[in-house]
């Protein structure tokens, strides 16, 4: 199906912002209207990506976690970086250690 998008080329990489095209039929027909032979066009402004510039954010599905590690380090109305953290949960009992090359058992 077709699509469209704009891309922007911003510190050396592109960034797909205003992305935009045909529905799967399938939807349509989900909803009743595939048998009226009509088509639909699903569009987005991208502004999650414009927010992973401004905030440093690496990854867009981060947007979607409801992680307070992540939802945390932001405030209405304050621009702040990301801070990275391990998409691990948080493990009280775990130990690890760091041994030279020369350890054997």
């Amino acid at each position: 199906e077709p699509s469209m998008e704009l891309e922007i080329f911003y510190m050396g990489d592109w960034l797909e912002v205003l992305g935009c095209g045909v529905m799967e039929q399938q939807i349509l027909n989900n909803t009743g209207l595939g048998d009226t032979g009509k088509k639909a066009w699903a569009f987005g402004l991208g502004l999650e990506r414009l927010a992973m510039v401004l905030f440093q954010i690496p990854d867009i599905r981060l947007f979607w976690t409801d992680d307070k590690r992540f939802t945390d380090q932001f405030e209405e109305g304050k621009v702040t970086t990301f801070k990275p953290y391990s998409k691990y949960p948080v493990c009280w009992k775990d130990v690890a250690f760091w041994t030279s090359d020369e350890f054997s058992e």
